[in-house]
């Protein structure tokens, strides 16, 4: 340990970070601060008004959780902040409690984002950050799919100043190809226009800050023309500093009980992206990163942000990565905090001017690379049952909603482990050569079929021991003539519970009284032990002949 280090330095490792800190990692920092505040300072305004709220609130959530994360992180380069993946859960969340009342929205939200935090801290706690790797890849890649698709339908009635009665995006989106006629012709122009120009500069000018360059332009030509003046939607106008957390006495203990289960679901997202977004910043932080503390720092900043009236955020793993290239320190997400307060409190008038068309043009760009089609070709390509496990996750989110297709997102990741725990690998194996490792064969291509030799790739539990169990009786009864010898590959069984024990006990005492003996290779010392002490079936596998590796057990076997 580094006799240097400090009590202090433990709770914010930022003062570690500074130690040897230089006008050159200032600048550094400065610099890397400047490029994403640029990014941060528009999607942060389209990202507000995606979770329904005044879109100053994704100004709120970007400060007060980059503020709360760079002082809490072990981590240098993770950054945290308003994301559309969030925005439109807290919008799914709270919306039909809301009742039409901004207010009252705005109380639901905050109120979310402190029990997200709420959950996040209690899984760094009991350290249950691993949960958040429960969510396979395929499910997660079909899962922001939906929500990339369900992001699209649902800003282009805003996009074309068509007012939706609808909640659900895909009925919004179909509210808007059935009433083309109500598009309003300026908010359209403004709003289509808007959506080609970021289009076009991130394709032939990626280095310009797209979003940035169309805010200022909107805003310049809102200014000049009057388009709220001339019915165009607006943003309106947005209090200078910090926001008080008033409204909080809207929210009841209903309303809590019910965002609890909504709350959970963002925390398990969010978690998922805070360890992508950490793993992509490599070992840091003498040699390992401690993820129950980066989950911890993740529901403090939370919390801040629903203190300050926004919405939860996440860490992104795209401004990580921004900020692995050029900054030095968690300094550079202190100072991205200071450049948005700035705008809070001196830009508020220009930001009034911003039309809503321009907002919902930067969410609809963005909202793209939520759908990653090159990876579900390539996983089209190798995997095609997780393909269709992918498939099936995005009609789960785009037919039941975000909210509900987390569920189903859960529910099939949990099918798709059960089913391969249930049905795991398995091989025969046959051993040729003096030095030559056994390897694996067609049924009935054993050159020694006395000896049956059969690998199981799983540990052996109750959901999967009964067929285990079955297999090795209808290798041993198809045989003909039937083998004197099973030895069981044991090496990846590296557990029993009772039910695998009393199943495998059985297995013995079928096999003898078939005239076959079962002996055991490279079984794992709990295993055997567990076997030697094992009292099912008068204790018949406590008898069991072990053996270090397979060949030992075939010699040994071809010779009794």
């Amino acid at each position: 340990m580094d006799a240097r280090r400090t009590p202090m330095a433990d709770v914010m490792p930022l003062i570690g970070q500074l130690r040897h800190y230089s006008g050159r990692s200032a600048r550094a920092d400065v610099m890397t601060a400047l490029s994403m505040a640029v990014t941060l300072l528009p999607q942060g305004l389209a990202f507000g008004a995606l979770a329904g709220l005044h879109p100053a609130a994704g100004l709120y959530t970007a400060m007060g959780s980059a503020i709360v994360f760079a002082l809490l992180t072990a981590t240098r380069f993770v950054a945290v902040g308003p994301s559309s993946t969030m925005a439109l859960l807290a919008f799914t969340a709270v919306h039909d409690r809301v009742g039409g009342d901004p207010g009252r929205a705005a109380a639901l939200t905050a109120a979310l984002s402190v029990l997200v935090g709420l959950w996040c801290l209690l899984g760094a706690m009991l350290r249950l950050q691993g949960i958040a790797e429960f969510l396979s890849s395929p499910v997660v890649l079909g899962y922001l799919a939906g929500v990339g698709i369900q992001m699209l339908a649902g800003q282009v009635g805003p996009l074309l100043g068509i007012p939706t009665p609808h909640p659900d995006p895909i009925a919004k989106l179909w509210y808007v190809v059935t009433h083309l006629q109500q598009a309003q012709p300026l908010t359209a122009t403004i709003g289509v226009g808007a959506l080609i120009t970021l289009v076009l500069l991130k394709r032939f000018l990626s280095g310009v800050p797209a979003g940035l360059v169309v805010c200022l332009t909107a805003i310049a030509i809102s200014a000049a023309a009057g388009l709220a003046d001339r019915g165009m939607a607006v943003v309106g106008t947005v209090s200078g500093g910090l926001p008080t957390p008033a409204g909080l006495p809207q929210v009841s203990w209903d309303d809590v009980s019910a965002l609890l289960m909504p709350a959970l679901g963002m925390a398990l997202i969010a978690s998922i992206e805070t360890v992508s977004a950490v793993r992509q910043t490599g070992t840091e932080v003498g040699g390992r990163i401690v993820m129950n503390r980066e989950t911890a720092s993740l529901g403090a900043a939370s919390i801040a942000t629903g203190a300050l009236g926004g919405f939860p955020p996440m860490a992104s793993t795209a401004r990580t990565m921004t900020a692995r290239a050029g900054a030095q320190s968690q300094l550079f997400q202190l100072i991205i905090a200071g450049i948005v307060m700035f705008v809070l409190v001196s830009g508020g008038p220009l930001i009034s001017l911003l039309p809503m068309a321009v907002l919902a043009a930067i969410v609809m760009a963005g909202a793209p690379r939520l759908i990653d089609v090159t990876g579900f070709l390539r996983l089209w390509h190798g995997w095609r049952t997780e393909s269709v496990i992918t498939l099936v996750t995005v009609i789960g989110v785009l037919a039941f909603g975000v909210l509900q297709g987390l569920i189903v997102a859960v529910l099939l990741s949990t099918g798709q482990l059960l089913r391969r725990t249930a049905r795991p690998h398995d091989a025969l194996l046959a051993v040729y050569g003096e030095h030559q490792s056994p390897r694996e064969i067609a049924e009935g291509a054993s050159p020694h079929p006395e000896i049956l030799i059969y690998r199981v790739d799983a540990p052996l539990f109750f959901a999967n021991a009964r067929r285990i169990r079955q297999r090795v009786l209808s290798l041993v009864t198809d045989t003909a003539p039937r083998p004197r010898c099973v030895i069981m590959d044991a090496e990846a069984v590296f557990y029993l519970d009772a039910t695998a024990a009393d199943t495998l006990a059985e297995l013995t005492a079928d096999l003898q009284a078939l005239g076959c003996a079962l002996v055991l290779a490279r079984a794992h010392g709990s295993v055997l032990s567990t076997l030697r002490t094992n009292p099912y079936h008068d204790g018949v596998t406590q008898r069991l002949h072990a053996f270090a590796d397979v060949r030992e057990a075939y010699l040994a076997m071809r010779q009794a």
